[in-house]
């Protein structure tokens, strides 16, 4: 894990919190050691060109491609250029079941976590073509 830096309003405190949310969230969805349940973080997601969310998990046969935010305050907000990737992520990231032919599509989720609160997930509707706000519900109804 990166080292800690001192100035919590420098880029590299941000990138920090952004990647431990990351790892939080990857092994709260391993944890359950259960077959079919199973998550990775895709490094540098966010950054060049290539559309690619921060993790990248299956649940029970559910193929999720997730962007993660965390937040102190009690919103957060995905830009149209952010939703627009998840969604074109989605759109090429396709699995074929061997088995039976049925074409299973990655679901695109923002996972917020509103630091001290918990966590919020929202499904991203296909046809967004604006900005998502996620906003904290009140304390102790969050997972």
């Amino acid at each position: 894990m990166p080292k800690k830096p001192k100035d919590v309003l420098s880029p590299r405190y941000k990138a920090r919190i952004g990647y431990e949310s990351e790892y939080t969230l990857v092994k709260k969805l391993v944890s359950k050691g259960w077959p079919g349940w199973y998550a990775v973080r895709t490094p540098g997601s966010g950054s060049g060109k290539m559309a690619k969310p921060d993790i990248i998990a299956v649940e029970n046969g559910e193929l999720y491609a997730i962007e993660v935010k965390s937040s102190r305050k009690p919103y957060v907000m995905l830009n149209r250029e952010q939703v627009r990737r998840l969604l074109e992520f989605c759109r090429m990231f396709r699995l074929r079941c061997p088995h039976c032919g049925r074409e299973i599509a990655a679901k695109p989720v923002v996972a917020v976590r509103f630091m001290g609160h918990g966590w919020e997930f929202v499904q991203v509707p296909e046809e967004a073509d604006r900005p998502i706000i996620v906003k904290r519900k009140a304390k102790g109804i969050s997972s």
